[in-house]
C-alpha cells in the first residue's frame, strides 16, 4: 500500500506540474517585468530628440500597436507550430488510455517555443538561428542590466568606499563587488522552473519602476514651476531660453537615433510563449485581455516618464537630457536616491526574466527530453490518438468545455479554422462554458484520476532536468555579470542590439512565421459567409506591411548605430 500511495503521489505531483496555473494577473506582471525596466530611462532622450509634443507620442502609440500585433502573431504561430509537431508524431500513440482522460488535456501546459516556431516556419537552420538570437538578446540584456545596476549603486558604494582619485563612473573593485553581491542574492530565482512562480516578483518590480517614474515626474514638475532646488542649478542663459517643448525633431539624424529606443522599450517576445504556455484557459478573449492590459499600461507609463523627463532639459546645463535620465539629477538628491534604489530593485528583479529564456533554450539543446514529464508526453500521445479516431482532420485542436450526462465538465477537441485564429474576436481555444468553476472541475478530475497503466518511474529525469537548469542558469547569469565587471559603457551594445537583433526578434520572425504557418492551414471560405476569410486576409496584409516597414528600418538603424558607435565619436 505504501508503494501505491507513493505512485499516486507521484502521479498527483506530475499532474500539478503539467497543469496551466498562470492567471491573467500573473501573466500580465511577468510580461510587464520583461518589458518595462531600465530601458524606460532612455525614453526622455527619445522624446526630446523627436519632439515631445507631437511626433514622440505618435511614435510611442504606433510602436505599442505594432508590438501588440506582433505578440499576437507570435502566439498564433506558436499554436500552429505546436499543432504541426503533434500531427508529425501522431503515429507513435498506442491508444491505451481512456477517452475521458484525453478530454482533460485542455488544461495541460502548452509546449510552444520560439525556436520551434522558427523551425516549423523556416526550417532547421532557422531553429538554430532563433535559438542564438534569443540567447544573444537575453545575454546582452543581462550584461546591460548588470552595468546599470552597478551605476545605480555607485553613490551608496562611493560613500562607503572612496573611489580612486579622479575616478568618474565605471568599474571599480568596490562597485563590482556590490553588484556581484546583488547577483549572488538573486541567483536562486533564475533556477526556478517557470515564470508563473515569479508572479510576485513581477508585481514588486512594477511597483519599483513606478516609484522611479513618480520621482522623475515630481522633480521635472518642480523644474517647470521653478520651485524646490531646481532654481539653484547653474543653467546657461542660452539654454534657459531653449525650447524644451517642441513638436518635431530638429533633424532626421535625431529621429533615427530615437527610433530604436522606442522599439527596445517593447521587447518582451522571448517570454511571450513561455507565459502563454502557463496561462489557464487561453481563450481568445483571455489572450487579448492579457496582451492589451500589459501593453497599454506600459505605454501610459512610457508617455509620462518620457514627457516629464524630456521637459527636465530646461534645468540641465546642456539643455538636453542623457540616455539615463537619473544621471541628470544631483547625486545628493534624496528623492532621486530613492529613485535609484527603486531602479536597482527593478533591475534586480528583472534578471530572472532575462536569464530564464536563455537558460531554457540551452537546456533544451543539451537535454532534448528534459522539458516535460512522462505523464505529459503520454497525455500528448493520447490526444493525437483521440483526434485520429474521431476523424479530426484539422491541425489545430481547441478546447470546448461540455457538460456530460453525469454533470462532469470535460473537454473535447474540435478542428480550428483559420477564420477562428485570424482575428482575436474569434477563439484560439474556445470554452463554451467560460466559468472558472467548470475549469476547476476539470482540474480536479485530472488530479484525482486513477491511471494504473502509466509507468512513471522514480522521477530521475526531473532531477536531471533540475540540475541542468541550475547549472546552466548559474553559467549564463554569472558569465554575464563577470563580463559586466569589465564594461565601461554599455552604449555600443544597446545601440547594436536595439537596432538590429530586437527588430528581428520582435517583428520580423513573428510576422514571417505567422504568414508561413497560416498559409499551410486549410480554410473553408463558405464559413461565416466568407467573413472569416476576409479577416484572415487582413491579418496577412498587416503582417506583410510590418515586414515591409521593419526590414528596411532594421538595416537603416543598424547602419546608423554603427556610425554612432565607431565613427561619430572619432570624428
Amino acid at each position: 500500500m505504501a508503494g501505491d500511495d507513493t505512485s499516486r503521489n507521484n502521479i498527483g505531483n506530475e499532474c500539478n506540474e503539467n497543469k496551466r496555473q498562470g492567471t491573467i494577473s500573473s501573466a500580465r506582471f511577468n510580461l510587464l517585468s520583461s518589458m518595462v525596466g531600465g530601458g524606460s530611462l532612455s525614453l526622455p532622450l527619445a522624446f526630446h530628440q523627436t519632439g515631445n509634443l507631437f511626433v514622440a507620442p505618435i511614435l510611442l502609440v504606433v510602436t505599442s500597436i505594432l508590438a501588440q500585433q506582433s505578440i499576437l502573431f507570435l502566439v498564433k504561430a506558436g499554436v500552429y507550430s505546436t499543432a504541426s509537431a503533434e500531427r508529425g508524431s501522431s503515429g507513435d500513440n498506442n491508444g491505451e488510455m481512456a477517452s475521458r482522460q484525453n478530454n482533460n488535456l485542455g488544461n495541460k501546459k502548452g509546449t510552444a517555443t520560439y525556436e520551434n516556431v522558427a523551425s516549423q516556419a523556416f526550417g532547421s537552420k532557422a531553429r538554430i538561428f532563433s535559438m542564438a538570437l534569443v540567447c544573444v538578446c537575453c545575454f546582452a540584456g543581462t550584461v546591460g542590466y548588470a552595468v546599470l545596476l552597478r551605476d545605480m549603486l555607485e553613490p551608496i558604494v562611493d560613500s562607503l568606499v572612496k573611489p580612486p582619485e579622479g575616478m568618474g563612473g565605471g568599474p571599480t573593485l568596490a562597485r563590482n563587488a556590490a553588484m556581484l553581491f546583488v547577483v549572488f542574492c538573486i541567483t536562486p530565482l533564475t533556477t526556478w522552473k517557470n515564470l508563473t512562480a515569479l508572479r510576485n516578483v513581477g508585481a514588486a518590480s512594477m511597483a519599483s519602476v513606478a516609484t522611479v517614474g513618480l520621482c522623475v515626474a515630481y522633480r521635472s514638475i518642480e523644474c517647470q514651476l521653478g520651485v524646490g532646488g531646481s532654481e539653484e542649478r547653474e543653467v546657461d542663459s542660452d539654454t534657459a531660453n531653449n525650447d524644451n517643448l517642441r513638436a518635431f525633431p530638429l533633424s532626421m539624424k535625431e529621429l533615427l537615433d530615437a527610433i530604436p529606443l522606442f522599439i527596445s522599450s517593447f521587447i518582451c517576445h522571448f517570454n511571450v510563449l513561455p507565459i502563454h504556455n502557463e496561462l489557464r484557459c487561453p481563450t481568445s478573449d483571455r489572450v487579448t485581455q492579457w496582451v492589451r492590459t500589459s501593453i497599454w499600461p506600459a505605454t501610459l507609463f512610457y508617455y509620462i516618464i518620457g514627457l516629464t523627463g524630456s521637459m527636465f532639459a530646461k534645468c540641465t546645463p546642456s539643455g538636453t537630457v542623457q540616455g539615463n535620465i537619473l544621471l541628470d539629477f544631483d547625486e545628493d538628491d534624496s528623492l532621486l536616491l530613492l529613485g535609484r534604489l527603486c531602479l536597482a530593485m527593478t533591475i534586480t528583479l528583472a534578471f530572472p526574466m532575462l536569464v530564464i529564456p536563455a537558460r531554457d533554450i540551452l537546456v533544451r539543446s543539451i537535454m532534448p527530453h528534459a522539458q516535460g514529464t512522462r505523464l505529459g508526453r503520454r497525455f500528448l500521445r493520447q490526444s493525437q490518438f483521440q483526434n485520429t479516431t474521431h476523424g479530426h482532420t484539422s491541425d489545430i485542436p481547441n478546447d470546448i468545455a461540455v457538460q456530460d450526462d453525469g454533470g462532469l465538465t470535460t473537454v473535447e477537441f474540435e478542428p480550428m479554422e483559420i477564420s477562428q485564429v485570424g482575428n482575436l474576436e474569434e477563439p484560439l481555444l474556445v470554452l463554451e462554458n467560460r466559468s472558472m468553476a467548470s475549469t476547476s472541475d476539470s482540474y480536479e478530475f485530472l488530479e484525482n484520476a486513477s491511471m494504473p497503466s502509466m509507468q512513471l518511474g522514480g522521477g530521475g529525469g526531473d532531477a536531471d532536468s533540475k540540475v541542468a537548469r541550475t547549472l546552466v542558469a548559474i553559467c549564463v547569469f554569472w558569465s554575464a555579470a563577470g563580463l559586466a565587471c569589465s564594461v565601461q559603457s554599455i552604449d555600443v551594445v544597446w545601440d547594436l542590439v536595439g537596432s538590429s537583433f530586437s527588430i528581428m526578434l520582435a517583428f520580423l520572425i513573428p510576422c514571417g512565421a505567422y504568414l508561413k504557418l497560416a498559409r499551410r492551414k486549410r480554410f473553408d471560405e463558405a464559413q461565416d459567409g466568407g467573413m472569416g476569410f476576409r479577416k484572415w486576409m487582413v491579418s496577412r496584409a498587416v503582417a506583410w506591411g510590418m515586414i515591409l516597414v521593419f526590414a528596411p528600418l532594421m538595416v537603416i538603424s543598424t547602419l546608423n548605430a554603427c556610425y554612432n558607435s565607431f565613427f561619430a565619436k572619432s570624428s
